[in-house]
C-alpha cells in the first residue's frame, strides 16, 4: 500500500548498511555564457552514516566553480540528511559537462562511491540573434595561394605607401628638412590606405575595424603624447579626457571598444558596422584637428606676426 512506503524508507535508514538515497539537481539547466548556475546534491542515509561530498573542482575549463561548497544539514536522530550546494559559471556555448566528482560513503572500514551521473548544462551565446544563426566560413588551408584580386590589392596598397613616402621625402627636401611631419595628413593617408585594401570585400570586416581604429589612435597619440600606446582602452580614453581632449571621450571610446570586441572577443561585424566605425574614426580625427588648428590660430594671434607657429 502507498502509505507503507515512508515506513519502509525509515526502516531502511535505521539499518547502517542500507545504501544511501541520493538526488542531484542542476538549476537552471540552460544558462547564458558567464551566467552562474547551481548544482545541489542531497544524500539521505541511516543516522550516523559518514558521507563525503565531492570537493569543489579546481578547474579553469569551460565550466568553472565560483564559490566554496555549502552544506545544509537537516539530519535527525534517525536519519542522516544533508545537501551540498555548488555554484558554477560556464564560459563557452554548447552542452557542457559539469566537472563534479562522486559522493563517497564510508562504512564498515570500506568506502563505496555514489556516482552523480553525467551532469550537463546547456550554455547559450550572448551574441545578438542576427549573428548567432550565421554559419561560419570553412577554415582556410594554411598555405593556399592568394587569389588574383588580392595580389592587385596588395600591389595597390604598396604603391600607395611608396607614393606617400615619396611625397613626404619630397616635402622634406623642399623645406630644407626642417618641416615636422603633419599628423593630420598622415591620418588621412592612413584612412585612404585602409580604404584601398577593400577588406570588407575581401571577407575581412574585422580587420577593417581594427585598421580604422589604429589610424585614429595613432593620430590621437601624436596630438596627446601622454596617452601612450601601452594603455588599455579605458586608461587611454581617461588620459585623453584629463588632458583637454576637445571632443567627448565617448566618441573615442566607441571606436576603440568596437576594435576591442573584434580583437579580444572575436565579435562578428558586417559591412554596415565597418562603415559606422570608419565614419566615427574619421570624425574624431577631423574634430580634434579643427580644435587643434583653432587653438594654434588663437595662440598665433596673441603672439603677433613674429610669434607664428608652424603646424605639427
Amino acid at each position: 500500500m502507498p502509505w507503507l512506503a515512508p515506513v519502509a524508507l525509515l526502516l531502511a535508514f535505521q539499518d547502517p548498511t542500507a545504501r544511501p538515497v541520493m538526488g542531484v539537481e542542476v538549476q537552471p539547466q540552460t544558462v547564458a555564457v558567464g551566467e552562474p548556475f547551481t548544482v545541489r546534491v542531497r544524500v539521505r542515509a541511516a543516522a550516523g552514516a559518514v558521507i563525503r561530498f565531492p570537493a569543489v573542482p579546481d578547474s579553469a575549463g569551460s565550466v568553472e566553480a565560483v564559490d566554496p561548497r555549502a552544506i545544509e544539514d537537516r539530519s535527525t536522530s534517525t536519519v542522516f540528511d544533508q545537501t551540498a550546494t555548488y555554484r558554477f559559471i560556464a564560459w563557452e556555448p554548447g552542452r557542457r559537462d559539469v566537472p563534479l566528482g562522486s559522493v563517497r560513503w564510508e562504512h564498515a572500514r570500506t568506502t563505496d562511491t555514489l556516482s552523480l551521473g553525467r551532469l550537463r548544462v546547456e550554455v547559450t551565446s550572448q551574441l545578438p540573434a542576427d549573428t548567432a544563426e550565421q554559419v561560419p566560413r570553412a577554415a582556410r588551408a594554411p598555405f593556399d595561394p592568394l587569389p588574383a584580386w588580392w595580389r592587385w590589392a596588395l600591389g595597390a596598397a604598396g604603391l600607395l605607401a611608396i607614393a606617400l613616402m615619396s611625397w613626404r621625402a619630397w616635402r622634406k627636401r623642399r623645406t630644407g628638412g626642417t618641416a615636422p611631419v603633419d599628423a593630420f595628413a598622415d591620418a588621412q593617408a592612413g584612412f585612404a590606405a585602409v580604404d584601398a585594401l577593400q577588406l570588407v570585400e575581401a571577407g575581412e570586416p574585422g580587420r577593417a575595424v581594427l585598421a580604422y581604429a589604429e589610424v585614429m589612435r595613432a593620430y590621437l597619440t601624436r596630438r596627446f603624447p601622454m596617452a601612450s600606446d601601452g594603455l588599455i582602452t579605458p586608461e587611454y580614453v581617461k588620459a585623453l579626457a584629463d588632458n583637454a581632449l576637445p571632443i567627448l571621450p565617448e566618441e573615442v571610446a566607441e571606436v576603440l571598444d568596437a576594435a576591442d570586441a573584434v580583437k579580444f572577443a572575436g565579435a562578428t561585424v558586417d559591412a554596415e558596422r565597418v562603415t559606422r566605425v570608419a565614419r566615427a574614426a574619421r570624425g574624431v580625427v577631423r574634430d580634434v584637428q579643427v580644435a587643434y588648428e583653432a587653438r594654434l590660430a588663437a595662440a598665433d594671434k596673441g603672439k603677433g606676426p613674429r610669434g607664428r607657429r608652424r603646424k605639427a
